[in-house]
């Protein structure tokens, strides 16, 4: 469980219990993992993710994959693609990090950058690692670890295939299979620490959104089971996230 106390509003991550104090409170719960027993006193966000059993052994875990993920993980090890731990112990690397992540999302026109503000409040908990080849970052992924109940949360990948001039040898294939063999070597590096559950990140549910499907494509390549973990904002959270978005749509109109 991971609590946040920012200035104005309170988020809680993996909670099994919903406080009733909390529905008066701005408060928002997120991947809510217990019974909910409120009715309508909070407000409910569907959320659907996949969760892989770390407590398979490597073969077997590995076994579970799609026959495509297995053969790509094979061929990126038979390449020389290395794991590595990205360790966020410096301004310097935070900075670094958030930098390569924001140039991967404006590749990407993805329209939802990072910061210190998403980093610095779970820096304790957070993992990142990558994938390398010859001296060269080909993929990145950050996680959310919580220890309280041995899940580990995959919150994004990075990598910067659309700005690496295609050559013979790194191309978009070529760091599309270190992607899939850094999962891979992140679960066993997870499993070894203690960690019973490898969190996808989330799943699109009656989507017909191509972007969303082709993500889950990706994620049913690692198997896993689906599981639905919902959001919940209390109505004082809703009426202050409601301010803030009229509050933006009146400052652009004035810019």
């Amino acid at each position: 469980m991971l609590k946040i106390n920012y200035k104005l509003y309170l988020e809680k991550y993996y909670y099994e219990n919903i406080s009733l104090i909390d529905i008066l409170k701005i408060v928002r719960y997120v991947q809510f993992k217990g019974e909910y027993k409120f009715g309508f006193l909070m407000k409910k966000y569907n959320f659907f993710t996949k969760h892989v059993d770390l407590t398979l052994l490597p073969d077997e875990l590995k076994g579970s994959f799609s026959k495509t993920v297995k053969q790509e993980i094979n061929r990126a090890t038979k390449d020389g693609i290395i794991f590595k731990i990205y360790n966020l112990d410096s301004q310097k690397k935070i900075d670094f990090y958030i930098n390569y992540y924001n140039e991967f999302a404006n590749s990407k026109n993805l329209h939802f950058n990072i910061s210190k503000r998403n980093i610095l409040p779970f820096l304790d908990n957070t993992l990142v690692t990558y994938s390398e080849f010859n001296g060269m970052i080909l993929s990145m992924h950050r996680y959310l670890l919580d220890t309280a109940s041995n899940t580990v949360i995959f919150v994004e990948s990075s990598s910067h295939f659309r700005l690496i001039e295609e050559d013979e040898i790194i191309n978009r294939n070529f760091i599309g299979r270190a992607n899939r063999f850094l999962h891979y070597q992140d679960m066993l590096h997870f499993k070894e620490k203690g960690f019973t559950i490898y969190d996808l990140g989330g799943y699109g549910i009656d989507t017909e959104d191509n972007s969303i499907l082709s993500i889950n494509r990706f994620k049913d390549g690692f198997k896993g089971k689906l599981i639905q973990e919902n959001h919940f904002e209390s109505y004082p959270f809703v009426v202050l996230k409601l301010f803030y978005k009229i509050s933006n749509l009146l400052l652009g109109k004035l810019r």
